[in-house]
Parts: C-alpha cells; structure tokens; sequence
C-alpha cells in the first residue's frame, strides 16, 4: 500500500496565464491547496503522536526480531510519512498474525501473545492509516481535478492566444451560461419541491383519513367483540340454566318412577300375598267345588226336563253363569254376518279373474272401471270372545 505523494505546491506547474494573483481561479486553487496541505500536516502529527505511544508500550518487551521503520527518521526516506506510518502498521499487523518473536524464535520455545490493550491500539492506528490513505486518495484526485483544470484553461489560452482579461472574460461567460442552467435548474427542482410538498400534504391528510377510518374500525370490531363475548357469555349461562332445569327434571321424573315401581312392586307383592290366600282358604275351595257340581246337576236336569232343546244350544255350555244366553246369540250373528261377507267377497274376486279383458284397455294398457254391484262391503269383524271372558252383564241365572 504505498500512495505516491500529491503534488506539493502549484509552483512546479508552469501556470503561466493565471500566476496573477488578481486571479480568481489561481486564488481558489491556492486556498484548496493551503487546506489540503493544513488535513495532512494535522493527521500526520496525530499518526507520529499514536506510534510514538504505541513504541513507549512496545519498550519494556525484548524484542528478537528487527526493528521497524522509525517515523522520526523519515526525513531522509523517499517514503512520505503516512507510507511509512503504513508500512509500520503492517509489519506490527504481521507480527501479530506469526506471534511474538515467532519468526526468530527456536523451535522448541512458544510465541508470547500480544497483549489485549496493545492489540486494540495497534488496531486503532492501523484504522487511522487506512482512514488517512482514503483522505490522501481523496484530496489527491480532487488536486488533480483541480490540475487538469487548470490545463484546460492554459492549453485554451496558449491556443487562442489570449492574454488574462480575456481570459477572465471567456471565464466569465463560462460562469454566467453556467448560472442560466444553474436557474433553469432551481426552477425545475423548486417545482419539484413544489409537487412534492404537494404529494406530501396529499399524503399526509390520506394518511389522517387512513388513521380516523381504521380508528373506527378498531372501534367497531372491539364493539363487535365485546357484544359478541357477551352474547356467547348470555347464551352459555342461559344453556347452562336450561341444562340444570333439565336435569333436576329428570331427576325428579327419575325419582317419581323409582317410587312408582316401588309402589306397583309392592302392590304385586300383597296381590299375590292375597291370591295365594284366597286359594288357600280350604272352605271357600270346597264351595266352588260345590257350585260347579250343583251346576252340573242343575244342567242334568234340565237335559232330562227339556228333550225338544238340542245338544248343541250355548246354554248346555260351561260358561253360562259367566256369558249370558243374549250375548252369545250377538256373537253368533257377527260370525254369521263376516262369514256371509267373506263368501261375497272371494265371488266378486273371481269374476273379476274370469271377465275377458277388452282390446281397447289392453292397449291403453289401464284397468276397466268397476260398478257398484250393490254389496255392501262389510266392516273388519273383532274376533270372537273367547269362553273364558267374563261378562260384564252378569249371569242370565239360566
């Protein structure tokens, strides 16, 4: 990293058309150069000032290897101060990378690291030089820019031949077509700055808007979200009274057949405790005994008394102290009537069956209209009675 100097001074330049110093152009060019000259004086006095306080911390430790380009002794050294305060920088960066004296030391011994506060320190000038070379490269090419310039200028005038007024002249309507774009320029970007005061203002007040409607949408949806919480909380409540409601409903239903049960289970218990007394008792069994005999007897008799009456009249039955003689003739005419009914139904069926079907119907593919044949279609007839049932009339006493 070796940055060759900038040009020192304006005299080596043989400027010979502006060395007035009447000049306005030779006058900027020098104040550029006294401050250029005044940075560098400035960061090479703090650079020497940071490696003089870093050698008095490097004093103390032997030191085996070859020392360092001293920055006090740079006067007779073609380097410029900030080369060599650059090259010592790097030769103190590459001690540090191989290790205390580790370049001259025997194999057998171990480099002694760099302590912490010298390496921050080496790396703080280090910093320092690189940030001075990117000021040194900066300044060179605006020296430079500067220069060629100033070429620029002398090389017109030696063509044109003109001496410094005129120069100063042709300099001048430089500067004032500059100034025309220089006004052409401020007044595009004062319209620019214009529009985008506008835009900003435009912005602003849609920014404002933006804010007040999603304001107010927050404002709604937390509205929305606390009447929805509370309806949710109503309605679950509301469940939650109904399910209670329910249950001790059910409970109470529950607890109603558990002690109907309990009563009917209680009830059958003494009815058959009843019954089975009742068919125990020895003399009301010996009554009913009796009865049927006398029954029987008085059946007898009357089979003996009345010959003209057939065996198979209903009062010869078992039963007829539990059915009377009335009832039986009702159920005897039921069965007649459902029977006769029955007859006539299963007759219409058959003719049905046997009446030939016309062409006409079997093309349409329908089925004939039935008349009315004029026979009463009967009711569905109940079952007979069984001769077990008792009567709710009573016995005929026949």
């Amino acid at each position: 990293m070796n940055f060759p100097a900038p040009p020192s001074t304006t005299g080596d330049l043989p400027l010979n058309p502006i060395s007035n110093a009447s000049s306005p152009a030779a006058q900027h060019f020098s104040q550029q150069q006294y401050q250029t000259q005044q940075q560098q004086q400035h960061q090479q006095q703090q650079l020497q000032i940071a490696i003089s306080r870093q050698q008095q911390q490097q004093q103390p430790q032997p030191q085996y290897h070859p020392a360092p380009p001293n920055p006090s002794y740079a006067a007779p050294s073609p380097l410029t101060p900030a080369q060599q305060a650059l090259a010592h920088a790097q030769y103190q960066q590459l001690v540090l990378m191989n290790g205390m004296n580790g370049g001259n030391m025997p194999a057998g011994m171990g480099g002694v690291p760099t302590p912490a506060g010298q390496q921050a320190e080496l790396n703080y000038i280090y910093g320092m030089v690189e940030e001075l070379s990117r000021q040194l490269a900066e300044n060179r090419r605006v020296t430079e820019d500067i220069v060629s310039g100033l070429g620029r200028v002398r090389s017109r005038a030696r063509t044109q031949g003109v001496n410094n007024d005129d120069l100063i002249h042709n300099a001048a309507d430089d500067i004032n077509a500059q100034e025309q774009n220089l006004d052409t320029l401020i007044s595009i970007l004062s319209e620019s700055l214009e529009k985008a005061k506008y835009s900003r203002d435009a912005n602003a007040t849609l920014l404002a808007q933006y804010a007040t409607v999603l304001a107010a949408m927050l404002k709604q949806f937390h509205e929305y979200k606390a009447k929805h919480v509370t309806d949710v909380a109503a309605w679950h409540r509301s469940y939650r009274s109904q399910l209670a409601e329910a249950r001790a409903e059910n409970s109470r239903l529950r607890e109603q057949i558990w002690e109907m049960q309990e009563r009917a289970g209680k009830a059958n218990e003494l009815l058959r405790t009843f019954r089975r007394k009742y068919d125990e008792d020895e003399t009301r069994w010996d009554r009913r005994v009796e009865d049927v005999a006398a029954r029987q007897e008085l059946r007898f008799w009357k089979r003996m008394a009345m010959p003209e009456v057939g065996d198979e009249d209903p009062c010869w039955s078992d039963d007829d102290d539990l059915i009377d003689s009335a009832e039986k003739e009702r159920l005897k005419e039921l069965e007649q009537r459902a029977a006769q009914e029955q007859l006539a139904g299963s007759q219409q069926m058959g003719d049905e069956h046997s009446r030939p079907q016309s062409p006409e119907s079997s093309m349409i593919g329908g089925v004939p209209m039935q008349r009315d044949l004029g026979i009463p279609m009967g009711m569905p007839v109940p079952p007979p009675r069984p001769s077990s049932a008792t009567s709710s009339t009573g016995s005929s006493g026949q």
